[in-house]
């Protein structure tokens, strides 16, 4: 069974060592220009002070279960409203982990975002990866529409999918102008 662990750089640098192709050429078409394990590190470590939480998801509960995937969600700027991400190793290698994790994520995402007042998580998955859309939809994110215009030549589609609670804790709703 899979064990999702505090993020540690060590941890993460080892998912970013091996990460999966697509995963890859997908930072690549984000940033819209050539990336390494390192500067993805980088990034990702650079947006510690705006994640509302990050783990670092290995294989099993030991020390000897490897690292394959690091998940994070950011706040947004908007309140109720998180960003998510998700980066892991060979896909087709650590299949069934990734599986759990999406199972996992589906499971504890109702409360765990109750408990922190979040009503709405968005996520983007290029359009080219030939799994990441399945894995959102696996977790219970709804797609909401394909995005044009990215990349250095604006020929790369993203696809928004978005979690949404079902019934949000007050904290997220706006105040009404009767208030």
């Amino acid at each position: 069974m899979i064990d999702a662990r505090p993020y540690s750089d060590q941890a993460a640098m080892a998912v970013f060592r091996q990460l999966d192709l697509y995963d890859f050429l997908e930072a690549e078409a984000i940033r819209g220009e050539a990336v390494n394990h390192l500067s993805l590190f980088g990034d990702w470590r650079a947006m510690r002070q705006a994640w509302a939480a990050s783990w670092v998801v290995h294989t099993g509960p030991t020390a000897l279960d490897a690292p394959f995937a690091l998940v994070a969600l950011t706040h947004t700027g908007q309140r109720g409203v998180a960003g998510a991400a998700m980066l892991a190793r060979d896909h087709e290698r650590f299949r069934r982990p990734l599986v759990q994790l999406a199972r996992l994520i589906r499971d504890r995402m109702p409360e765990f975002c109750n408990e922190l007042g979040i009503a709405r998580i968005e996520a983007r998955a290029w359009a080219r990866h030939p799994r990441a859309s399945a894995f959102l939809q696996l977790t219970g994110f709804a797609h909401e529409c394909d995005m044009p215009g990215f990349g250095p030549h604006g020929n790369e589609t993203f696809r928004q999918f978005a979690w949404t609670a079902s019934d949000p804790d007050p904290r997220c709703l706006a105040p009404t102008p009767e208030e």
